[in-house]
């Protein structure tokens, strides 16, 4: 473990976070990224630089106590909330999902700061309410789209300390984890997605996961170590892409060929999962997986230099 080095690296793309200036547009359209990769990958850079200086620095506050890094995250978190009005076309449920999470968690870090008042939380409840949740709600998909909507739901659920539809969405991770996932600890809609089936399983687990962490702190339930009326478990859908990327890749049992990182970064999937996990669990094989790549900072989008989404970034800090 280096914590201090961890912390060193939050702390640089804190500071370099200060200089960001809100991209918020009042329609946020984000193209399918199959359909149209570049709009997309233009479309979702917008949020992503914000959400990643909002994310650091609300936490580079968390840990520091320095005002200078609330400010930041406040400013950019009601910039979006001040003006953004309407997400459209056909990626934009899931993106808003697993960027907004980001948004989400920097407002959890920063809801205590005396500087963010109570109508401007009102107004980013009000734009996420209003503007994401409903997006986020009539995702019809139950692969990775779902997972990141639950994840989404529970914390904004979180951060409104709405008890009761934070059980709701509890109950709804639950059935989620006994229907997507297989006993062999696969995940069927995944095994479909050809060369890039294995990024599709760590793109499922790690909201899942991190949905189940805020479960456990909110409530003190563990879903981690829960097993559904089916004979599901989180851990086994771990195991089980854990065996192929602690190098055997190759012996994926679907398509051949697939897309795995090489080499392995501190910002490449699936470390920062496993990073996370390792705590969780404390299992001795995750750890030995992803110890010589420590301090693990999180998963960047190779298109952008910036995080691809907001479950499990800098793992170790959380």
């Amino acid at each position: 473990m280096n914590h201090a080095a961890v912390r060193d690296e939050l702390l640089r793309m804190a500071k370099d976070s200060l200089t960001i200036s809100c991209h918020a547009v009042p329609v946020w359209h984000i193209p399918g990224f199959y359909f149209d990769t570049d709009s997309h990958l233009a479309a979702k850079r917008l949020m992503e630089t914000d959400v990643q200086a909002a994310y650091t620095t609300a936490l580079a506050y968390r840990l520091t106590g320095n005002t200078v890094f609330a400010d930041k995250a406040m400013e950019l978190i009601q910039g979006w909330a001040a003006v953004n009005r309407e997400i459209t076309d056909k990626d934009g449920p899931l993106v808003s999902a697993y960027l907004g999470a980001g948004l989400l968690q920097a407002a959890e870090w920063i809801k205590t700061y005396p500087g963010w008042q109570r109508a401007e939380q009102e107004q980013f409840v009000q734009w996420t309410t209003l503007v994401l949740l409903p997006e986020w709600d009539q995702i019809p998909l139950r692969n990775n789209w779902w997972s990141w909507s639950l994840y989404a739901q529970l914390l904004l659920y979180r951060f409104m300390g709405d008890t009761t539809a934070f059980a709701e969405e509890a109950a709804n991770l639950k059935e989620h984890i006994d229907s997507s996932l297989s006993l062999t600890g696969f995940i069927p809609e995944e095994t479909t997605r050809g060369t890039n089936a294995i990024w599709y399983h760590y793109f499922a687990l790690a909201p899942l996961t991190a949905a189940a962490k805020q479960i456990l702190d909110v409530t003190g339930e563990d879903l981690f170590r829960w097993i559904s009326p089916g004979g599901k478990s989180i851990k086994q859908a771990l195991d089980t892409l854990f065996y192929y990327a602690d190098g055997r890749a190759e012996e994926w049992p679907y398509e051949q060929g697939q897309n795995f990182p090489s080499p392995l970064t501190p910002r490449s999937w699936p470390l920062d999962l496993y990073e996370a996990m390792s705590r969780v669990y404390e299992d001795p094989e995750y750890d030995r997986f992803v110890s010589s790549y420590r301090p693990i900072i999180g998963n960047m989008n190779r298109n952008s230099g910036y995080f691809q989404s907001y479950a499990w970034v800098f793992p170790e800090l959380l």
